[in-house]
């Protein structure tokens, strides 16, 4: 794709001003200067600031490149799960986020050894820590760098190498103030950019309604429930399981939260990224179906390219890539600041109790020199075995979080959990994850092996995320009401009272109000598109 001196200017202009405007903010801040500042900004994160960064930290490649994609050959079914966050950020700010802040933890492991002992800790802290390194950052590194080889033809692996060096030295200067700020602005740009295709592939193919006439099979959200690729019953039900940890126990995620300076301010940022979250389906999605009405019969996955090269005109076109890149970068950031906090808070202080502020800053930043390299040999890993390693990866990334979700939840809202069952539930959820990655791996010759998972209510993802997710649960349930319950007194900050008073409603600035307006809009676009 020939890029004009107009779109490089622009899209230079946009990704270093975003990138200088977070460092400058976050080291007139004082970022460095304690580890509440370098892990999670001081606490002082206001309600956009969370939200800006929550929305930042979702959106990656997979979003403008990948969504786009699938819609173009599936249709607007394929950005149906962008739709569920009310649901998973509502149980997070009901459930989860105030036992998290009142309790001013760090890390999610932290608070597992609260609430079960140091072994659950160091368990899901070595597990975030490869989900991170193995999936999460190294999937960002080796999509970013292939999306740019493909629209550029720069060598993936040097792009690689140079983005992860980005993205470590950001965040080793200005650390989550830098992040956290550097995401706002970064989110600001992937709208705008993104909006601007929406609008002018809908002029340049006559509006909605011609939209609708020429792909009408397209224009649905709503997959049938056996759809093998996007049944929307299956994305719903899963949103309760993969989607509330996603958004309320993954610590890229949950970090942002953390940061807020009271649960008040989290709960508005996370009502906020909800709000935000109402777009993709309309800006990443809607795209690739109006490529499929104007370019039929092109290759899906490179849809965003044909969308540059053949729709946008000079300068929009540098807007919309720097959209991309601020979406490498952003998501890269997150992942690199989270994977920090981890191995400082979960691990090292334990051989270190007595670090002073300026130590742990410097651990951190250790870290992140660690990690980097980790990150970039597994996306090379990724990169000479795109065909094993890389679907063996999103395997695994999908599954891992079943033994540990139920654990979690369930613990916080349930006094009765117990340490014995959530090892339990964990065991089980574990056996069943290496059960269905391995049937994903084996191909077609899996039915034959296993053909109680290819049935219609089986077949799918997130189906198989549901049955494996009401085992888990079952097992942690069985387990913990036949073991001792755990000691109330140290229970009653940890979880959830039943029985205390609601809390007042705050009027029009009360979280459950946005809550609410947020569900009823999720609905009727839900309604809308059905």
């Amino acid at each position: 794709m020939a890029l004009t001196s107009l779109d490089i200017v622009i899209c230079c202009l946009a990704v270093v001003a975003s990138i200088a405007t977070g460092l400058t903010i976050a080291i007139r801040k004082g970022a460095s200067e304690t580890s509440s500042q370098f892990f999670l900004a001081g606490r002082r994160l206001g309600w956009p600031l969370v939200g800006a960064s929550l929305f930042a930290t979702n959106i990656g490649a997979e979003h403008l490149v990948g969504l786009s994609g699938d819609s173009y050959r599936y249709g607007l079914s394929a950005g149906a799960v962008e739709l569920t966050t009310c649901i998973c950020l509502g149980v997070a700010c009901a459930f989860l986020f105030p036992s998290y802040i009142r309790n001013r933890i760090f890390t999610i492991p932290e608070f597992l050894e609260l609430r079960y002992n140091r072994t659950a800790r160091v368990f899901f802290s070595g597990l975030m820590l490869v989900i991170c390194i193995m999936t999460k950052l190294a999937f960002h590194l080796y999509a970013g760098a292939l999306v740019l080889h493909s629209l550029l033809g720069w060598n993936v692996m040097q792009m690689v190498a140079l983005m992860g060096i980005v993205v470590a030295i950001i965040t080793f200067i200005g650390g989550f103030t830098a992040v956290a700020y550097t995401d706002s602005i970064q989110t600001a740009i992937m709208i705008a950019g993104c909006s601007l295709v929406l609008f002018i592939g809908l002029a340049r193919i006559g509006g909605w309604h011609a939209l609708v006439a020429r792909v009408p099979l397209h224009m649905h959200v709503a997959g049938r429930y056996d759809d093998p690729n996007y049944p929307f019953i299956g994305i719903i039900l899963g949103a309760l399981f993969s989607g509330v940890f996603y958004w309320g126990m993954d610590q890229v995620n949950v970090q942002r939260a953390l940061g807020a300076r009271d649960l008040r301010e989290a709960r508005s940022g996370a009502m906020f990224a909800t709000l935000l979250k109402l777009s993709p389906i309309f800006i990443f999605a809607l795209p690739g179906v109006i490529a499929a009405a104007l370019f039929p019969g092109r290759e899906p996955k490179t849809t965003f390219i044909t969308l540059l090269s053949d729709l946008l005109p000079s300068g929009v076109r540098g807007l919309v890539l720097a959209a991309l890149i601020c979406a490498l970068i952003g998501s890269s950031l997150s992942v690199m600041n989270s994977i920090s906090t981890l191995i400082v808070r979960d691990f090292l202080l334990k051989f270190r109790q007595n670090s002073s502020e300026r130590a742990q800053v410097m651990l951190g930043r250790a870290a992140i020199l660690a990690s980097t390299p980790l990150a970039v040999l597994a996306a090379y890993l990724i990169y000479t075995t795109p065909d094993g390693l890389y679907k063996y990866l999103q395997a695994v990334s999908i599954y891992l979080v079943m033994p540990v979700t139920p654990a979690i939840f369930f613990g916080i809202v349930n006094r009765r959990m117990t340490f014995q069952g959530a090892v339990a539930s964990a065991i089980a959820g574990t056996l069943l994850a290496a059960l269905f990655v391995t049937d994903q791996l084996m191909g077609a010759s899996a039915a034959s092996v296993f053909p109680f998972l290819h049935t219609r209510l089986t077949m799918n993802y997130t189906y198989r995320g549901l049955w494996g997710g009401i085992i888990t649960i079952a097992t942690l349930f069985f387990v913990s009401y036949l073991t001792t319950a755990p000691d109330r007194e140290k229970m009653r900050s940890l979880t959830v009272d039943w029985r205390g008073p609601i809390a007042r409603f705050e009027g029009l600035t009360d979280w459950r109000l946005h809550l609410a307006l947020l569900s009823l809009a999720t609905i009727a676009i839900y309604a809308w598109l059905w």
